[in-house]
């Protein structure tokens, strides 16, 4: 996983008005916290915020905050822990910042990508993706982009589970209810 840099400013303000002023200024309150670190109130770019996270590994991008505490920096190792945005525009209102530690496990969600083409789509059935991501509990450096659900051996009305998904031995799914993750759907009747 690559490292990439995301810059921000130190702030003292905390009110609504102050927020207000930061986004009329193009920019948006954030904070940073952390397992034994202090929190820290920060001003950051929301299109340099969405430069960070449209890789390949989205919100569970890891990168380096460099933070301007009046002329000295601070850095941290992080990754978004929340995004709080406007229910219309749609626009970054604020931002959380997660300080990872390289030795401890983080939860994350990741996209599953459906793999094979399946005997039964192959008899005129057809495929649906139930669940679009599932939670993996893994260290930092371990992170994938996406993972996969090999679906070739599925039937017409039959299904994949989550529990069938194979990980390498360094990636934990994380699930309360062995749910679906895929099923091949009978081929739609004709009218006559």
């Amino acid at each position: 996983m690559s490292t990439q840099e995301l810059k921000g400013v130190i702030r003292e303000g905390a009110s609504k008005g102050f927020s207000r002023r930061l986004r009329a200024a193009g920019l948006i309150p954030a904070v940073c916290y952390g397992k034994g670190l202090e929190s820290l109130s920060f001003s950051v770019s929301p299109v340099e915020l969405m430069k960070v996270l449209s890789g390949s590994y989205g919100p569970n991008a890891i990168f380096d905050l460099v933070l301007d505490d009046n002329g000295k920096e601070q850095r941290r190792t992080v990754m978004i822990r929340c995004l709080q945005r406007d229910p219309v525009t749609r626009k970054i209102l604020h931002a959380d910042f997660y300080a990872i530690d390289p030795a401890r496990k983080v939860l994350v969600e990741v996209p599953i990508v459906l793999v094979g083409r399946s005997v039964g789509v192959a008899m005129g059935g057809r495929m649906r993706q139930v669940a679009r991501s599932v939670n993996v509990r893994c260290l930092p450096k371990h992170i994938p982009e996406t993972i996969a659900c090999d679906v070739s051996k599925l039937e017409i009305k039959q299904r994949a589970q989550v529990s069938q998904i194979t990980v390498p031995e360094e990636l934990e799914l994380v699930y309360h209810a062995d749910f679906a993750v895929a099923q091949v759907l009978a081929p739609a009747k004709s009218a006559s």
